[in-house]
């Protein structure tokens, strides 16, 4: 796509004109070349991999989840993640490859000096199946008062010595949770589910078993999450 057009969720990757550059750009994963260099310059390593994403380990946490579960996902927007395929193994080092040409601020791939591909939010939105609103989940929306930190570490039993983040988020989302349940287990197994998602595919950290808080203001409340 070209830097002077696009159209809001049509990154599309049924639009057959741009898979030739992107195969282009991709072909060259395990290298990259600095701009401004000359035809000869000298190739440089991608940047370093270190991400802990674990997508089969969540996609087969996710298959033992009963249809009620899986409503529950669906009720917060998150329907898209029961779908995620067990992919075997990534590679890091293509992943950090492509990383490296995306722009976060001006939402796009470059695959080209002179060929980009926009994405808007509604893009992450189709391809992933997760939530798509107007709440800022890094900003003002993302605050949370040290109480409800406490409660929600103490209710999914992440407070406990020896127990990891994403360990007692999993180990919530395998309780028995059905339309019996109270609310608060309702609640906080959708809440459970968003940190388990986010920790292993979303948003992974450097640290295993661990994931940042930095957006647990916006899923305090469950149903202000889609």
């Amino acid at each position: 796509q070209d830097d002077s057009s696009s159209q809001s969720g049509s990154c599309g990757a049924a639009d057959a004109r741009y898979v030739k550059d992107v195969a282009h750009a991709a072909a060259p994963c395990p290298l990259v070349h600095t701009e401004g260099s000359s035809s000869s310059a000298k190739s440089a390593d991608p940047p370093a991999s270190t991400s802990r994403i674990s997508i089969k380990h969540a996609a087969c946490v996710i298959q033992k989840l009963d249809d009620y579960k899986k409503w529950l996902v669906e009720q917060i927007g998150f329907g898209g993640m029961p779908k995620l395929p067990a992919v075997q193994k990534l590679s890091l080092k293509c992943s950090a490859w492509i990383m490296s040409r995306v722009s976060v601020s001006r939402r796009e791939i470059k695959l080209r000096d002179n060929k980009v591909l926009r994405f808007f939010t509604e893009d992450v939105h189709k391809v992933f199946g997760i939530p798509c609103g107007h709440r800022s989940v890094k900003g003002r929306d993302a605050i949370i008062n040290p109480e409800a930190v406490h409660f929600i570490k103490t209710t999914l039993q992440m407070d406990k010595t020896g127990v990891h983040c994403l360990r007692a988020a999993e180990n919530f989302l395998l309780r028995d949770i059905n339309e019996n349940s109270s609310k608060l287990e309702k609640d906080c197994f959708q809440i459970a589910f968003v940190i388990f998602v986010m920790g292993h595919v979303l948003a992974p950290t450097t640290k295993h078993n661990y994931a940042t808080i930095d957006y647990w203001g916006a899923i305090a409340n469950t149903e202000a999450i889609v």
